[in-house]
């Protein structure tokens, strides 16, 4: 598969691209996803629970070095735009073709096509010029630790961001009922932590949650569980329970019961 370059160069890719289609019938929209070529391999299989890999379908858990996020190329509106976004984060900007919008599968067929030639277009780079360390000691002739040791700190400071988080990418591909289950996991080990003043854990866990609360609806209020959940007082406690009971009743459409359980938590956190 060819890709064109309209932003960055191919003999060098970034790591990081906004990739985009268009269709014949819509010209004044583009089809875009994200992709990313990770500095590390990753194996997923050591984080991934059993029950979560069989939604991961055809994803290498084992290897994972590349992916686009969607993994179905979106419909994002005027060229112009992503030509913005481009430059605003510095990413490559890389046109993939033609395709049918209707043709969901097809879609993705051609996204993960794509990925492949940008993820080899990225390997191919880094075998021409050697590893950032390798470059810097060639150029500057000097092969001790104080040369080579700046180079990679580049790359350490960009992974806090969670676009980049495994967890992210796992919770994207799970379905509703899922999440909450990986909600009822998580909040046992929280509170295990609390209850034995691991703090370290419990910020831990704490952190996934927040990172899990972005993929469930705002009116599970996932954020006022978690405020309870740090708290190991009896109330606290009963608000934690009634807070993943309503979410559960959310999930199922029962609106009634979560209203009771509305009422219940209002009741119990007027309480002094």
């Amino acid at each position: 598969m060819d890709l064109i370059f309209d932003r960055g160069d191919p003999r060098n890719p970034r790591g990081h691209a906004l990739l985009y289609f268009r269709v014949d019938t819509e010209p004044d929209t583009v089809y875009a996803t994200y992709v990313v070529t990770l500095p590390v391999k990753s194996d997923l299989t050591k984080y991934v629970p059993p029950f979560l890999a069989s939604h991961l379908g055809s994803l290498p858990l084992s290897e994972l070095s590349a992916f686009a996020m969607p993994p179905v190329p979106e419909a994002v509106g005027p060229y112009s735009e992503l030509e913005r976004l481009s430059q605003l984060r510095e990413d490559d900007l890389v046109y993939g073709g033609h395709m049918f919008s209707y043709d969901l599968p097809r879609m993705m067929e051609t996204a993960t096509e794509a990925v492949q030639t940008y993820s080899s277009l990225c390997s191919d780079a880094l075998a021409l010029t050697g590893t950032p360390a390798e470059g810097a000691a060639a150029i500057l002739g000097d092969e001790s630790e104080q040369s080579r040791a700046p180079a990679p700190v580049p790359e350490r400071e960009e992974e806090p961001d969670d676009s980049y988080n495994v967890n992210e990418v796992l919770f994207s591909f799970m379905s509703e009922s899922d999440k909450l289950g990986e909600l009822s996991r998580l909040l046992g080990r929280l509170r295990f932590a609390v209850d034995g003043s691991d703090q370290a854990t419990a910020d831990e866990v704490g952190e996934e949650v927040t990172v899990l609360a972005r993929h469930l609806p705002e009116n599970f209020r996932v954020k006022d569980l978690l405020d309870v959940a740090r708290d190991n007082s009896d109330k606290s406690s009963q608000l934690a329970k009634l807070y993943i009971d309503r979410c559960f009743r959310l999930s199922a459409g029962e609106e009634g019961a979560a209203k009771e359980l509305e009422d219940q938590i209002q009741s119990l956190r007027a309480q002094d």
